[in-house]
């Protein structure tokens, strides 16, 4: 729970903008899910009645395919379910209890409490570590998430290219159907650099793939990401029972405190990929990075493409897990040709200073030209 001195903040809603930008990449970027050349994005942009402004990313993909929620859905639950319950006069605490009454769509209502989250905090001067139970550090070391690779070739140029920036961890897409030489041949390049590496495979594994899977937990003593379905709470008990070092990195498992506590208690977790966005947003992120500091569970903040204003956010939760070896928290330059943002967040041997953007500017400008759609609703 957030502090009541944050919560109770008065919040003298003005107007609610609702903006889809559409930034382009510097390159394609393939995952088990698809393939992506563009980040289309939904920003909510609350307005104070003495002009404070605050920012939200409503992180979800432009389809089903990574959850339930996909923009234009997220876009239509905003104006719906979210604009006609506002109120000119209201606080934190009265907003999470509309957002709460609404069942899923994580992504969504944690890009509105966000933008109204700003607000509160400007007016009132709270930081993070008012509520969570661990000391921020100055510095987030960063790791770096490769897509497939088509061949050898490719894949050791663009892990040693990876290495040469100072990325901390590697983290490679996997799949069923990816050939195991690539990776086989990848191996020796991580030995003899001493550098952390994981795989994700986005939950594309399936009962006939457990051989497949069986041979990324033989080649490497590496955590795999969400190998199974997220709903596949059955295969998973099955595959670590087949392939005893096993240790699962838990993602889309998990969306809200319940399902952590669950994970835990079947110890089916070694450790956990919080997004912020994923689990409903800040106040929810609170609790679950508590309880798994509790519970001695690892944690590190993953990243969803974010442009700036959700990049931002993720880096100050990311302060807050000292022990953690890499978060999915690159730099803007390495994904868009522009962020929205400025200062553009930036990495220095493998490393982020959070604290160097938490009063970032927003480029109106740059929003504008990329601007697809927007909604504006005053009060």
């Amino acid at each position: 729970m957030l502090s009541l001195q944050l919560l109770h903040q008065p919040l003298q809603l003005a107007r609610l903008e609702l903006l889809v930008l559409d930034l382009p990449q510097k390159a394609s970027f393939t995952s088990g899910i698809g393939q992506r050349r563009s980040r289309k994005v939904l920003i909510v942009k609350w307005i104070d009645a003495q002009g404070v402004e605050g920012y939200g990313e409503c992180s979800c993909r432009p389809d089903p395919y990574y959850s339930e929620e996909y923009l234009d859905g997220a876009l239509l639950l905003v104006q719906r379910f979210i604009v006609p319950q506002l109120t000119r006069n209201t606080n934190l605490l009265a907003l999470l209890d509309l957002l709460r009454r609404i069942r899923g769509w994580n992504f969504t209502k944690a890009a509105v409490e966000a933008a109204a989250f700003q607000v509160a905090r400007t007016l009132s001067g709270y930081q993070l570590s008012q509520d969570l139970h661990a000391s921020p550090t100055d510095e987030v070391p960063v790791g770096i998430s490769l897509g497939f690779f088509k061949d050898k070739v490719e894949a050791y140029d663009k892990v040693q290219s990876a290495i040469a920036e100072g990325y901390r961890r590697i983290k490679l897409k996997i799949g069923p159907n990816v050939d195991t030489a690539i990776y086989e041949h990848l191996h020796p390049l991580f030995v003899d650099h001493a550098v952390p590496v994981a795989f994700d495979a986005n939950g594309s594994f399936f009962a006939t793939d457990l051989d497949r899977l069986g041979w990324f937990v033989d080649a490497y003593d590496s955590v795999i990401e969400q190998p199974l379905p997220p709903d596949r709470f059955d295969l998973l008990r099955v595959a670590q029972a087949r392939y005893p070092r096993l240790r699962v990195c838990a993602d889309e498992e998990v969306t809200c405190i319940g399902d952590l506590l669950k994970l835990h208690a079947l110890g089916a977790i070694a450790e956990l990929n919080l997004k912020p966005g994923r689990v409903g947003g800040i106040a929810k992120s609170v609790e679950i990075l508590n309880e798994c500091r509790a519970r001695a569970i690892p944690c590190w903040i993953g990243g969803m493409f974010e442009t700036g204003i959700g990049r931002v956010l993720n880096l100050e939760f990311a302060r807050f897990l000292p022990d953690a070896t890499a978060h999915d928290l690159s730099p803007s330059s390495r994904y868009f040709i522009e962020d929205i943002i400025t200062p553009e967040v930036e990495m220095d041997a493998g490393l982020v200073r959070p604290a160097s953007y938490i009063n970032y500017r927003v480029r109106a400008d740059i929003m504008q030209r990329l601007r697809c759609a927007r909604r504006s609703y005053d009060y």
